[in-house]
């Protein structure tokens, strides 16, 4: 069982600078070092506040100066936004700063704005992004790029560098059947991201990916990853205000998804969304509260699932920093060791 720290890197309403908020994704990777986490994430998201982290590569090399166990990665690197020769050189000189610490996430990008300013279609964002995949395992395999598709045309091309590991630990979104099919047989680990959907949606898709594994004849115990927003507190006056960050969070993903986003400059704008949860439906679905009720919520959803590797979001729109940071704190010192005391010997849990 692996546990690791998602960082969307969202720009408060709240006066915060891009240097601050750099300086506090810094902050919380080393608690998530030292705290025993796994693996750190850095979001690629481009032209609003939801993120401003548009390089999650660099990023990653950043880290490596500040941290020295803990793995780090891109989730996700947009595959289509990227030409795809200098995608793959970068991916591999990352991996070299980190000396192996580098673990890899993909996805093909949902945000139509995004692809507009970019000039990509956004109709044709799967087969362009598959098609990176394929020539970025190629290069990895053989040292050379000798890839034509329909997107990607890569001719001869030698590559000067080389790839710390092997192999890169690899984690996809996408529930497109051609991307479950991909990630069962290219071992690598689907990520699942339920944001403030009902609970059940993660048991949907790990049996949708059943299903692909069904069809394939590869056993049902493949790697499965869950990304939750998580909130931990004893202070139970704090959740309301949580909640409502949440739902700010939700409301700006939302709007995200339209071509043309209600937005002033770069800053998105909160609208309600139809259909959107109440306040009391999020504490109801997220992981929102006190240590020990959290721990409890987390273990079931964790064994009734087979998740293989959790993912914390912990510091989500506006939600205040020193607030975030005492989650954190909760969530490594009382959290964890009950998950992983519980989990002891299902799934690795005795990692």
């Amino acid at each position: 069982m692996e546990f690791s720290l998602f960082n969307l890197m969202t720009l408060p309403r709240s006066g915060v600078t891009h240097a601050e908020v750099f300086q506090q994704t810094r902050t919380l990777v080393s608690m998530a070092e030292e705290g025993g986490f796994d693996t750190a994430w850095m979001a690629e998201h481009h032209l609003s506040n939801y993120s401003i982290c548009s390089s999650p590569l660099a990023l990653c090399s950043h880290l490596a100066g500040y941290t020295k166990r803990i793995k780090l990665g891109p989730a996700v690197v947009v595959l289509p936004f990227y030409e795809p020769l200098r995608l793959i050189e970068d991916i591999f000189m990352t991996d070299q700063l980190l000396e192996g610490r580098f673990v890899l996430g993909l996805g093909t990008g949902y945000q139509p704005r995004e692809f507009e300013k970019f000039g990509i279609p956004f109709e044709t964002r799967l087969a362009q992004g598959l098609e990176v995949w394929d020539a970025l395992l190629q290069a990895q395999s053989t040292g050379v790029i000798d890839f034509e598709g329909e997107f990607v045309k890569i001719r001869d091309a030698a590559l000067s560098i080389q790839p710390y590991q092997k192999s890169f630990q690899t984690f996809a979104v996408g529930s497109a059947p051609e991307i479950r099919r991909l990630i069962l047989e290219r071992g690598a680990t689907a990520l699942m991201t339920p944001g403030l959907a009902p609970p059940a949606v993660i048991a949907t898709v790990r049996g949708l990916l059943s299903e692909t594994a069904a069809e394939l004849q590869i056993n049902d115990d493949f790697p499965y990853a869950l990304q939750r927003m998580v909130f931990v507190t004893k202070d139970k006056s704090q959740l309301q205000l949580a909640a409502e960050e949440a739902l700010r969070h939700g409301r700006y993903a939302t709007n995200m998804r339209q071509l043309q986003p209600a937005m002033s400059g770069a800053l998105l704008d909160d609208s309600v969304f139809e259909g959107e949860p109440t306040v009391d439906e999020i504490l109801e679905r997220c992981l929102f509260g006190g240590p020990e009720e959290l721990a409890e919520q987390l273990v079931q959803e964790l064994k009734s699932n087979k998740i293989t590797h959790f993912s914390a979001f912990m510091q989500f729109a506006d939600l205040p920093y020193g607030w975030a940071q005492k989650s954190m704190k909760l969530f490594i010192d009382e959290v964890m060791p009950a998950v992983k005391s519980a989990l002891q010997g299902f799934l690795g849990g005795d990692k």
